[in-house]
């Protein structure tokens, strides 16, 4: 069981801010600015996107570098095994292989935690393992340049986010290259080119809309980012075969069939 004393996301704290406490409980960070660390191995200044791991009755020595400090963290107590996997290192900065998604897991987090939902107990501790098998993932991938973390960032704000407006130029600025250097790098990496990759994760939403609501297709065309219906009918088309329309039929009349047998 995972027990949350206290969460917070995107804590702002000035330039001046230093935190030195030792807690009663384990303490996760999910450092978003520069930072300078005050370990027992010595001073370490870490760059964004960094997570630390404190347990309990350690000293948590941090504080603001060159800048406003801001993080998501979460103190808990927990007699759950996998926080006590001993190839996590404690009170060590480690790089995130993909940021966006301990983002995204912090933000599941506070939401389960906020709402107490019927199965929140069981959901906390889920999202926390999804956690902790993300810094185990980026301890194991040294080797992976800045580039390409910064790719399956990308990727991922995609697959979280298809409704964006994405453009290569877009995604290019967010990468600081240029937007032919972005599509041959990013197919090279993926297999598929970055706006075919848009496409394809927002044909995805659109399924999950006309499979489980009554939207009209004009609804999920502006859901799924399109500006026209016309525009996301000819995409869809492309992708699946069929239209929104004869694909929705398709799941409505398949589910009948499963309901009368």
């Amino acid at each position: 069981m995972v027990d949350i004393e206290f969460m917070q996301l995107n804590a702002i704290h000035p330039s001046d801010f230093v935190y030195g406490l030792r807690n009663d409980f384990w303490l996760l960070l999910f450092v978003k600015t520069p930072a300078l660390f005050h370990l027992s191995t010595g001073d370490m200044v870490t760059p964004p996107n960094c997570a630390v791991l404190y347990p309990p009755k350690a000293f948590a020595f941090y504080q603001a570098h060159e800048g406003e400090y801001i993080n998501d963290y979460v103190r808990f107590y927990t007699d759950e095994s996998f926080v006590y996997d001993e190839n996590i290192p404690l009170e060590t900065p480690i790089l995130l292989r993909s940021p966006s998604s301990m983002a995204w897991l912090f933000e599941l987090l506070s939401m389960e935690n906020y709402f107490k939902f019927t199965y929140s107990q069981q959901s906390i501790s889920m999202i926390m393992r999804m956690m902790f098998l993300k810094i185990k993932e980026s301890l194991s991938d040294n080797t992976m340049t800045e580039q390409q973390r910064a790719l399956i960032d990308l990727r991922y704000e995609i697959q979280l986010h298809p409704y964006y407006p994405w453009t290569v130029s877009s995604m290019a600025n967010r990468l600081h290259v240029s937007a032919g250097y972005l599509q041959n790098i990013y197919k090279k990496q993926f297999g598929v080119s970055c706006m075919q990759d848009v496409v394809d994760k927002r044909i995805d939403l659109a399924k999950t809309h006309l499979i489980n609501t009554d939207f009209t297709s004009l609804k999920i065309a502006g859901i799924c980012g399109y500006q026209n219906v016309e525009h996301f009918c000819r995409q869809f088309k492309a992708v699946t075969g069929m239209s929104p329309l004869a694909f929705r039929k398709l799941h409505l009349d398949a589910k009948k069939e499963g309901s009368e047998g």
